[in-house]
């Protein structure tokens, strides 16, 4: 049998057949709800700025970075139940993000119903942060990569796994979110 997992492929294309009709709307949520994260973390008489100047403020881009990872890493693991767990990776430690989101999803087998997804849903969250007028964004052709990585993968160091025992930008767990001690 192919290392690819064809009945759970099937199954998730329908689900996600359902998904693409509604993703224009999933992805203004997403960047929606991301952008209204990052304002709260801002000072309150920042929160109603431009767009333009708050992509000047470090820890503007950076909340916004991560909410719409952490809110595309939750969309995704809901409509791929077999998803163990997503990491973003490639991550710029800088001041300067290229407006890119980099998610390893860590599934049991390789599925064909990701990338058809991940491509859709690029899109569309393109379209709706270029409606924006967001300068980040204009001249971009995607901003969402999503590589998938399996068990296997991860213990012998090969394809994807290898990122794990990297020295310098390993994949950083965002999903599922960890459980607070009590």
């Amino acid at each position: 049998m192919s290392d690819v997992n064809h009945l759970a492929g099937e199954q998730s294309l329908a689900h996600m057949s359902l998904a693409a009709k509604e993703l224009g709307h999933v992805a203004n949520e997403l960047c929606e709800k991301a952008l209204e994260d990052a304002k709260s973390r801002l000072h309150p008489l920042l929160q109603n700025s431009e767009l333009e100047r708050l992509d000047q403020r470090v820890e503007f881009i950076q909340a916004f970075e991560s909410a719409l990872g952490q809110g595309i890493a939750r969309k995704l693991a809901a409509w791929q139940p077999g998803v163990e767990a997503i990491f973003q990776f490639d991550q710029t430690r800088t001041e300067n993000w290229d407006g890119s989101i980099h998610l390893l999803v860590k599934v049991p087998r390789l599925s064909d119903a990701i990338k058809p997804l991940s491509k859709k849903l690029d899109q569309s969250l393109l379209r709706y942060l270029s409606q924006l007028g967001w300068s980040r964004f204009r001249k971009r052709q995607s901003i969402l990569e999503i590589q998938q990585v399996t068990p296997n993968e991860l213990r012998h160091g090969v394809s994807y796994g290898a990122m794990f025992a990297a020295v310098y930008n390993v994949p950083v767990k965002i999903w599922p979110p960890k459980r607070r001690a009590r």
